[in-house]
């Protein structure tokens, strides 16, 4: 099969959280977060992961489960973990939820913003968090594109990302999709396109 510089364009599709999040919701296995957290955590995002196992999402984006977010946060709240001026309250105020295969984290601040948090930084501060301007319901958008992006490059059409101007043509559209879910998100994007 040969795909035309046109048939480039529109290659991904920008799928709505509620039908990722149903295809997720199918694994079905209620969990809760501790009755002591205090967290504010977005709905959307709660209701999905006391829902759900673990869940990789793609490559860059591990999801996790209720149970596995706060045993993490717990872990990561520890003061030896972060930059020795990092207050207490400042290190509560961070909720990591997910990861990516390299030992990077996804997190969210108090207001519900979805930062990234690469482990080469190597101490936990607010300066190391990149903030992408974007919620949870973005993010699971995020996540899904990211899975359309490695399900191309694994398919049949694999060769098309050897070709430069195919190469091209597939970041320039998958440039777009992150533009409509946040231009912020494409300004900070923590992966190389």
């Amino acid at each position: 099969m040969t795909l035309t510089i046109k048939e480039m364009t529109n290659i991904f599709k920008l799928n709505s959280p509620a039908e990722i999040i149903e295809k997720l919701n199918r694994l079905n296995q209620r969990r809760n977060f501790p009755k002591t957290e205090t967290f504010p955590f977005d709905e959307l995002y709660k209701d999905t992961v006391t829902k759900i196992k673990t869940t990789e999402l793609s490559a860059e984006c591990i999801l996790y489960n209720s149970v596995e977010a706060h045993r993490d946060t717990t872990e990561f709240r520890k003061s030896d973990h972060w930059k020795e001026l990092c207050k207490q309250e400042e290190i509560k105020s961070w909720w990591i939820f997910g990861q990516n295969g390299q030992g990077d984290w996804w997190l969210f601040d108090t207001n519900g913003k979805v930062y990234f948090y690469d482990h080469n930084q190597e101490e936990m501060c607010a300066e190391n968090f990149v903030g992408l301007g974007i919620d949870f319901a973005k993010w699971i958008q995020f996540a899904d594109l990211n899975k359309q992006c490695e399900e191309l490059y694994y398919s049949n059409e694999k060769e098309y990302f050897v070709d430069s101007l195919l190469k091209s043509a597939f970041a320039e559209d998958y440039k777009e999709r992150l533009k409509e879910i946040s231009l912020e998100l494409l300004q900070h994007y923590p992966f190389e396109i």
